[in-house]
């Protein structure tokens, strides 16, 4: 019975049958992927003309393999162009950063032996921190404080993109530059995260003959149907839990926390334990849309978020909730300093590059993304708004490193000891943890400190 229940799929293995990849390899089977394809992205997308601009372009790569890479590394800027057009500002500046981004690769290419070609992406995390103190130099309501503003909003959604292509410099030739620009800016979407990493990691998962890309789509369009799934069903928690429970939200339970006029224990305790589960599925949903769409476009990427709720350790839950997020703490943070430093001491080692990935680098990385509160309160006002994240991340730091250095003996056997037990003591940390996650920066560290004594029947 339960080796039953562990090989049941609720979507059918279809990459597996040799039927459905021979099928797929041909003109019908292929236009029935896209077909299939389309239909559901039409679910993410309510504009039918997107769909089928997208799903174009997928039918010239799946049929015109050869053209691939050169249609992903101009689509993006011919969109970019298409959606600014009537913005001259936030069009110029942006194609002036994606030719900065190019410029930038060809020097670390250049001369790879300079300063700036052996530390290309400090160069890079160092010029974006002084362009905010620039900007916030800047004289309010001025043309340069509107033009610096501009630049590093543009420069906010490239930074990591450019990012990866310094690090992959040595990886492919200068003259591949086709995948490089194509990462710049996926054609199948991103956060502020490149989904997935970087053109090294995409040369090593591209399709390399019509059997591989059939098995590719294939596991693309299961995701992309996993997706629709999960939204769906994200739809009918909010509503059950929130609309027909009335239970309120983390935001709202710590808002009337604030006020005065706190919700009873148990619902505190409800939203936050849903607040885990509602921020687990949302990453799930949005790595699901972008990568079905990246496999559809030929490259067998790795899903985003895989199966975290089954972790057992902190580190694991770390690693399987927000994929690609990980890679890039641990690619631009975490190597540079475990390579570099403490080599002789193991233990610290592992610590050391654990902070600097997740207490700095963490908190690097929102910093860059959420730029506005700069410019809303100023350059001072603005760290201090962030006094919650900062800690956030140390508590988060400290877990994972305890979770790495941890020595385990062999895994107990059993359901409850072996599984539930530190399943539960894993979520339990998350769920805690998510009462400083709230990234509107309302309240300062004491209110939350104060909320979370609360829960454990503390009042301070």
């Amino acid at each position: 019975m339960a080796a039953t229940l562990a090989q049941f799929r609720l979507i059918p293995r279809l990459e597996t049958w040799p039927r459905c990849v021979s099928f797929a390899q041909t003109a019908p089977g292929r236009l029935t992927l896209l077909a299939a394809f389309a239909l559901g992205l039409r679910f993410f997308l309510p504009d039918m003309p997107s769909v089928l601009s997208l799903t174009f372009l997928l039918a010239i790569m799946t049929f015109l393999p050869e053209y691939r890479r050169f249609i992903l590394a101009i689509a993006p800027i011919a969109l970019v162009v298409i959606q600014t057009i009537h913005d001259p500002l936030v069009l110029g500046l942006t194609l002036g950063v994606i030719a900065f981004g190019i410029l930038l690769y060809w020097c670390a290419l250049r001369w790879p032996q300079s300063l700036f070609g052996q530390r290309p992406v400090t160069f890079l995390l160092t010029g974006f921190t002084l362009l905010i103190l620039l900007a916030c130099a800047a004289t309010p309501r001025s043309w340069p404080y509107s033009i610096l503003w501009s630049l590093v909003g543009v420069m906010a959604s490239y930074l990591w993109f450019i990012g990866y292509a310094l690090m992959d410099r040595t990886s492919q030739p200068a003259r591949d530059l086709t995948l490089e620009l194509a990462s710049f800016r996926p054609l199948w979407g991103s956060t502020t995260t490149p989904f997935p990493k970087g053109a090294a990691y995409l040369r090593r998962i591209e399709a390399q003959n019509p059997e591989q890309l059939a098995i590719v789509q294939l596991k693309g369009l299961k995701l992309l149907v996993w997706g629709i799934l999960l939204s769906l069903f994200q739809t009918f928690w909010m509503y059950f839990f929130h609309a027909h429970l009335r239970i309120p939200t983390s935001a709202q339970a710590l808002a009337l926390s604030v006020r005065g006029t706190p919700a009873a224990w148990h619902l505190r305790w409800a939203s936050q334990i849903l607040f885990f589960f509602e921020v687990t599925l949302s990453f799930a949903v949005i790595g699901a849309r972008f990568i079905s769409f990246c496999r559809m476009a030929g490259f067998n990427a790795l899903r985003n978020s895989y199966r975290p709720l089954s972790s057992r350790t902190i580190a694991e839950f770390f690693n399987r909730f927000y994929y690609y997020f990980k890679e890039l703490l641990v690619d631009f943070f975490f190597y540079p300093t475990f390579l570099r430093y403490w080599k002789g001491h193991k233990r610290l080692r592992m610590t050391c590059a654990t902070f600097v990935a997740v207490a700095f680098g963490n908190s690097f990385y929102h910093l860059a993304r959420d730029w506005q509160f700069f410019q809303k309160d100023g350059f001072w006002k603005g760290l201090a708004s962030y006094q919650v994240l900062f800690f956030y991340n140390v508590i988060m730091a400290t877990g994972l490193s305890i979770s790495q250095l941890r020595k385990r003996g062999p895994r107990p056997k059993g359901l409850v000891r072996g599984h539930l037990l530190p399943v539960s003591g894993v979520l339990f940390f998350y769920c805690v943890l998510g009462v400083f996650g709230d990234e509107e920066r309302l309240y300062p560290l004491a209110v939350h400190l104060k909320y979370l004594a609360s829960l454990f029947f503390i009042h301070l």
